[in-house]
């Protein structure tokens, strides 16, 4: 069995590494996208996946857009045409994973092309479905494997496997669990591909979910004060994606996991930006009675964590950093402030 493989961020690494193992599968190149500058530095890195390949001597091909740039297998000829690049290699299956571009129809017609996406279809299309999950407090999550169409995450559903997660899972650790749920999957896929039925998919059953939009800066700004919070996508081609959510504990405790570690949730305090790190929350009111949201109701020392009331609940704040500072304890950050229960924050 011969493949092209797609893909970039840590999420694609156990998929690909899975595959390159597996007896009987050849994994004929990586298309990945092209390393970029990183950190404050801007150092040029390869992506994930590129370092992997190379580990293993795998053939790597990196165009700056997939429908447009040109590619080639020979050293002598860097330029030539993706579709025939692709041609030459002459796969059995092309396989993407968090590729991060949308293939076009010539390369779709290539080989069955066969994607693993980091939600339990039709549920959260889109480029950061484990955000998303997180954000609406998903406890029954998976990956599921499907035939690419034009389309993005529409195709026909091939197969899916599911796991149970508590409510302090945060992004990363999602991001590690699904993406060797995934690995596993599509081992499965490849080999009983021959005998499955694909399933046409549905529109999820609350249309709230339907889509799982790029992650931005903004989304994870926190104003104990409102309400209600509202999320938008950064696409500007999904301005109508809107979600709105009572600005209760719970909620705020998932956009900190679901952010974590970026683009990361925060409240301004004045000037500062204080990123929460590590958060829990408490639909009880033990502490003050007439604390209005914002407030700081509660300290506990032996945790080194306090408490903010919210429009619903108690948010527990246990970690948490100034930007460009180190993390620290919540009680070492309201000692430094000199902040104390009854005190606003933002």
């Amino acid at each position: 069995m011969r493949l092209v493989y797609f893909g970039t961020p840590d999420f694609a690494v156990p998929s690909l590494e899975k595959l390159i193992l597996e007896p009987g599968i050849e994994v004929l190149a990586l298309i990945t996208q092209p390393d970029k500058a990183v950190g404050r530095k801007q150092i040029i890195t390869p992506p994930p996946t590129k370092v992997l390949a190379e580990k293993y001597r795998i053939k790597v091909l990196q165009p700056e857009r997939i429908n447009t740039t040109v590619a080639s297998l020979e050293e002598s000829r860097p330029e030539g045409d993706m579709v025939k690049t692709l041609n030459e290699l002459n796969p059995d299956f092309l396989v993407t994973c968090a590729y991060g571009q949308i293939l076009k129809q010539d390369i779709l017609d290539i080989a069955p092309v066969i994607n693993l996406h980091a939600s339990l279809l039709p549920d959260y299309r889109g480029p950061a479905p484990i955000n998303w999950m997180l954000i609406h407090g998903e406890t029954r999550v998976g990956v599921t494997t499907m035939l690419s169409d034009p389309g993005i995450d529409t195709g026909d559903i091939l197969l899916k496997s599911e796991i149970d997660i508590d409510g302090k899972t945060k992004a990363n650790e999602l991001t590690d669990k699904l993406s060797k749920l995934g690995a596993e999957l599509l081992i499965r896929t490849l080999k009983e591909f021959q005998t499955i039925k694909p399933q046409k998919q549905s529109s999820a059953k609350d249309p709230s979910k339907q889509l799982a939009p790029f992650m931005d800066k903004k989304l994870g700004e926190i104003d104990f004060k409102r309400e209600t919070f509202i999320l938008r996508s950064a696409n500007p081609r999904q301005s109508e994606f809107r979600l709105e959510l009572k600005n209760s504990a719970q909620n705020i405790h998932n956009l900190i996991r679901a952010t974590y570690p970026w683009p990361g949730a925060y409240f301004l305090q004045g000037t500062k930006k204080i990123i929460v790190l590590d958060s829990d929350f408490s639909l009880d009111t033990k502490s003050l009675s007439d604390c209005k949201p914002g407030q700081i109701s509660n300290i506990n020392k032996p945790e080194e964590s306090f408490s903010v009331q919210t429009q619903a609940g108690e948010l527990i704040i246990k970690s948490l950093k100034v930007e460009g500072k180190s993390s620290i304890s919540a009680l070492a950050f309201l000692n430094g402030s000199r902040l104390k229960p009854g005190d606003y924050l933002n």
